[in-house]
């Protein structure tokens, strides 16, 4: 959390799978208005979303309402034939 929510103090994650598909939450409660720091290494959500939509699946990332930051992804389970 300190590295991608520096000025958030706690983040909450979420999994739940339906017959349909997996999804995945994750929330932090950092204040509203806080500029979040360019990370200088790795894929970051560009990365995630490329990933997610591999798999068939989306990401939303954004502000939650009143303070904090979401990202939720959705992924479609994949069964195989004959199941």
């Amino acid at each position: 959390m300190a590295r991608h929510a520096s000025h958030a103090r706690s983040a909450t994650v979420d999994i739940a799978q339906d017959p349909v598909c997996v999804t995945a939450r994750i929330t932090d409660d950092a204040p509203p208005g806080h500029t979040r720091r360019l990370q200088k290494s790795g894929f970051g959500l560009i990365g995630m979303q490329e990933r997610v939509e591999a798999l068939g699946g989306t990401l939303t990332v954004g502000p939650v309402s009143g303070a904090g930051w979401s990202v939720l992804a959705k992924v479609p389970i994949l069964l195989k034939e004959g199941r």
